[in-house]
């Protein structure tokens, strides 16, 4: 997949850094339900609520972390998710 047609994936807790992958799409857990991401989405900072933070990666395979809180900033082909975890 070329660069531009994947999110760059990072997911930080306070102690750690979680994930860090390019992806084709990011699913995460909104306050209101989930909203799927895709390479070339707006601007964004989105509170997060409790559930699972899914990820589809390049090679096709798919990954999940359960978050509790947080937020999500989404620039660019850039996913930044802060949580507790």
């Amino acid at each position: 997949m070329s660069p531009a047609a994947a999110i760059h994936l990072k997911v930080i807790t306070p102690h750690q850094i979680l994930c860090e992958a390019d992806a084709a799409e990011v699913s995460l857990p909104g306050l209101d339900g989930l909203i799927g991401i895709l390479p070339g989405h707006r601007p964004m900072v989105m509170a997060l609520g409790e559930g699972t933070l899914t990820y589809r990666a390049d090679d096709g395979e798919t990954d999940d972390y359960e978050v509790r809180g947080g937020y999500a900033e989404i620039r660019g082909d850039q996913v930044l998710v802060f949580t507790e975890k």
